[in-house]
């Protein structure tokens, strides 16, 4: 009693002298605000008015690096366990789900975050904000928890474990490291995991979870007095701990020679691999790495590119640096066939790369690789939501300002810069790969050490900002108030809606239907490589000459083609909205289909199909979709199994593509939807000169989907040495998203598993009894056709089958047998709309949605109309609703994975 009052006490004092704990202003770059409280939190503020949502990213300064010895994986594992119950949220998880936030929390190397994306309202923030100050503290990490915790934490591990490639990341990182923890996984040992106590972890939560080790990150659309008054009441009153962090100071010594390791595991692909030792993020050489690490590996012109896929010797390579405090690696992979010989593409690999430090750079090769690097900076920038959970890294790295340090670094760069570290280190005795070689006299790289951070940014502004103040009210009344309907010669129609965005940023979404069920018969396979050979190509501009534009004019273009039409994707800005519009009528229009091109895209194709063949995951979906989707083999919409497509890919050819392009693609049934910061007059000029008079051989009919009357059925797929385990289930509906009851239906899911994880079966299976690292339902239906489907899935250690076979299925019987309560269904509801409204700030759903929209011949209104349908619920309705369509003796259930060694 006398420890209750007086925390009460203590309380009442915190609180009534928080408010004189203002945050200070501590320096500003580019619309970033920095502000700090005594108690050692950082904060930054960045405001976009032109947003609808809120984000709330909290980092720490603490992540695998900081584990001792048996303690691998803790980390991680904390991570977890803060999702559990503080002092004032006793199910941390359903707060977040009943909030309908978009929430998730990450650990690497350097640091541990955690972030809440909610609409932009006062109360959103201050509930997010509460919720993070009080598990800062408070977190109460009970051994109850952990016993469940950490079956779903190796869950995770074991995921991760099915991916050969992964795996020889990881083995390749531990054996270039002899010291420092960067070699060691962030998600640890299994044996680490199973093992740690919940006192030990609450030991390293009190240690590194504190304000002075903590950077709260608030982005998007908020007022800023009001928000540092809501940061001062909720965070102010926690007390500067005692607990002095000293800093880690393992240095990694000088790689004397060569190192090799060799993996052997199940898959169908092969794989080379290495890493070298390179700067740090904040080196001024990290910038001249990350560019050569782009010059290397472009496609097409870069020289591991042209050794290892033009002679198609491998089906893909690439490379990267991460963003780290400490010198870290810079890591190059290819993919092998396995019908090709795994010593060709190894040396070409490695003679290439033993090139490097006597390759000749140019100045087309430095501009190529800063156009690339500098977008990608402007597409986070952009983005202030992205920008505020992306600032995660930098913090890690040692200051967010080397977000902006970096840009300029990456604008100063040099063709000498790109040479000198080339030279410097791309050495074979600071190589990992393969085999260790004893030589005399053999050449050693020291990489510096890393800057001191803080001489590096104090100080540092930036570039001067433009103002941008506009707002948008994201309503479905102003997005139909503001949104331009219009209708092409050619009977296209397009949506223009015109609304401010950080950088003027454009979001479009294109989709061109085509031909129609006897004519796309057989054709699934050829819509899908036509669309690809689109960028690979055009009369005017080589594949070269694509890449290199898109990066220099900041855009990006993404094709996809199914049997039912062309969905085009671009992203792209108001300045450069022009070049962009050029580059795509020039795809669209005039794609030269290179026959060399064609064979490294087959290669390809073939690799990835061939990976598939000993993925659970791509077999349980093969398997299910072979089960519901019934269309006879004639059918546009018949299910392929890899074999099938493999044993198709090797009969299509050039001409076959050549024909498909030119007698299905056409402009005439287009549907268009733009978004952002528009010139409605180039769009539409675009459009009129890129899609009329535009026909094709065969008009577009379209086809509808059918509904399957299917029975019960189990079966499992026996994979061998694949650690992690997969459910897939589905039952056919014959109900879609016009019906009276589809509503109704979409809640049942949300409450049953399609919700986060508070809905039904996720709880019970990664919450309560710990079995999966992720589980949930998913439900899907037409938006014309009386067709849909509800589906269950979950991943899980194959020890685990029988008993969540079980728990799976009770928990859908007690559903249909008893329903859910008010209770569930007035959270579930809130949740949902709260979801909804987020979504509604995002520029690429919005130009998604309004695509969908003309395609089905229907208004934005359906939107608000739809969400009016489910306020019009109730819980009886969606207990009936779910007991008329989800049926289980219409559930198909696959199981995928090794469970050789299961009784």
């Amino acid at each position: 009693m006398k420890k209750t009052i007086l925390s009460f006490l203590l309380s009442g004092m915190l609180i009534s002298s928080s408010f004189a704990q203002l945050p200070k202003f501590v320096t500003s770059v580019e619309g970033i605000k920095e502000y700090s409280l005594p108690n050692g939190l950082k904060i930054l503020l960045i405001p976009d008015a032109a947003q609808s949502n809120v984000v709330l990213n909290i980092v720490y300064n603490v992540g695998s690096r900081n584990e001792g010895y048996g303690e691998t994986g803790m980390a991680h594992l904390l991570e977890h366990m803060l999702f559990k119950r503080s002092s004032k949220f006793s199910e941390i998880k359903k707060a977040i789900a009943d909030k309908g936030t978009e929430a998730n929390g990450t650990t690497f190397y350097d640091r541990t975050n955690y972030y809440e994306i909610l609409p932009a309202t006062d109360e959103n923030l201050t509930w997010a904000l509460d919720m993070e100050a009080d598990r800062m503290i408070t977190s109460a990490i009970l051994q109850s928890d952990l016993d469940k915790e950490f079956s779903v934490v190796r869950n995770e591990f074991e995921i991760g474990e099915n991916d050969p490639s992964g795996i020889l990341r990881e083995r390749i990182f531990s054996s270039a490291y002899l010291w420092h923890n960067y070699g060691n996984s962030t998600i640890g040992s299994k044996e680490d995991i199973e093992r740690v106590k919940a006192s030990s972890l609450k030991n390293f939560y009190k240690k590194y979870y504190q304000p002075d080790n903590a950077t709260l990150i608030v982005g998007g659309k908020f007022d800023e007095k009001k928000t540092l008054d809501l940061i001062a009441k909720y965070f102010a009153i926690i007390p500067k701990s005692r607990q002095i962090i000293e800093p880690t100071y393992t240095v990694e010594p000088v790689q004397d020679g060569e190192r090799f390791i060799e993996l052997k595991r199940n898959g169908d692909l092969q794989y080379v691999a290495m890493a070298y030792h390179t700067p740090s993020f904040s080196d001024k050489e990290n910038a001249a790495n990350t560019a050569l690490i782009s010059i290397l590996t472009n496609n097409p012109s870069g020289a591991l590119y042209k050794a290892l896929i033009e002679t198609k010797f491998a089906a893909n390579v690439y490379g990267f640096s991460i963003t780290l405090k400490d010198p870290g690696l810079s890591y190059f992979a290819c993919e092998i066939p396995k019908d090709k010989e795994l010593k060709i593409a190894q040396d070409a690999f490695l003679q290439t790369m033993n090139e490097v430090p006597k390759m000749t750079f140019t100045e087309d090769d430095l501009k190529r690789a800063k156009n690339e690097l500098l977008k990608q900076f402007g597409n986070t920038y952009n983005k202030t939501i992205d920008l505020s959970i992306a600032l995660t890294e930098n913090i890690g790295a040692g200051d967010w300002r080397l977000f902006f340090i970096d840009r300029d670094n990456i604008e100063k760069l040099t063709v000498a810069d790109i040479q000198n570290v080339a030279k410097k280190y791309y050495l074979q005795s600071n190589r990992t790969w393969g085999r260790f070689v004893p030589e005399n006299n053999a050449e050693r790289v020291k990489v510096s050490e890393t800057p001191d951070i803080a001489v590096l940014t104090n100080g540092y502004k930036g570039k001067t900002l433009e103002a941008n103040a506009a707002t948008f009210e994201t309503s479905v009344v102003n997005i139909l108030k503001t949104t331009e309907m219009g209708k092409l010669a050619s009977g296209g129609q397009y949506a223009l809606l015109e609304k401010p965005s950080k950088g003027d940023k454009i979001e479009a979404r294109f989709l061109l239907r085509m031909g129609d069920e006897k004519s796309l018969e057989g054709k699934s396979l050829i819509a899908d490589l036509t669309a690809q050979m689109l960028k690979l190509g055009t009369k005017t501009r080589s594949k070269k000459d694509i890449n290199d534009q898109l990066d220099q004019y900041k855009t990006s273009i993404n094709v996809k083609g199914n049997v039912d039409g062309l969905y085009v994707g671009v992203n792209t800005d108001k300045n450069n909205l022009d070049n962009a519009l050029a580059i795509l009528k020039d795809i669209l229009r005039n794609p030269i289909f290179d026959a060399s091109e064609f064979e490294k895209l087959k290669l390809e194709t073939k690799s990835r199909l061939e990976a598939n063949k000993s993925e659970p995951q791509a077999l349980a979906s093969e398997a299910i979709e072979k089960e519901t989707a019934l269309y006879p083999k004639s059918h546009p919409y018949y299910s392929q199994t890899s074999d099938e497509k493999l044993a198709e890919l090797s009969t299509i050819t050039l001409d076959n593509l050549k024909r498909y392009y030119n007698d299905f693609y056409n402009g005439s049934s287009s549907k268009i939807a733009f978004v952002g910061g528009l010139d409605k007059k180039s769009i539409k000029t675009f459009l009129s000169e890129t899609l009329d008079n535009w026909n094709a051989k065969f008009a577009y009919t379209r086809i509808p989907t059918q509904y399957f009357e299917v029975n019960a059925y189990n079966n499992t797929i026996q994979v061998n040495d694949k650690t992690n385990a997969i459910v897939l289930g589905k039952i056919n509906l014959k109900i879609g998203l016009n019906e009276p009851d589809y509503p109704a239906v979409e809640i049942a899911n949300e409450l049953l598993g399609g919700g986060f994880l508070s809905s039904r079966i996720p709880h019970r299976l990664r919450e309560t009894e710990g079995m999966s690292y992720g589980a949930g339902s998913f439900i899907s239906g037409s938006g014309i056709d009386k067709t849909g489907d509800w589906g269950v899935y979950a991943f899980f250690n194959p020890s685990f089958k029988k008993k969540l076979d079980k728990a799976l299925k009770e928990e859908i019987q007690k559903a249909l047998d008893k329903g859910f309560t008010k209770e569930e269904f007035d959270a579930a509801v809130k949740s949902w709309l709260q979801q909804r409204q987020a979504t509604l700030g995002k520029d690429e759903f919005l130009a998604r949605q309004l695509r969908e929209y003309l395609d089905q011949n229907k208004s934005f209104k359906e939107y608000s109309d739809y969400e009016n349908k489910v306020k019009a619920l109730d819980v009886n309705k969606v207990n009936a609703a779910m007991k008329k369509y989800f049926d289980l003796q219409k559930f198909i259930l696959i199981y995928a994975g090794d469970f050789s060694s299961i009784p």
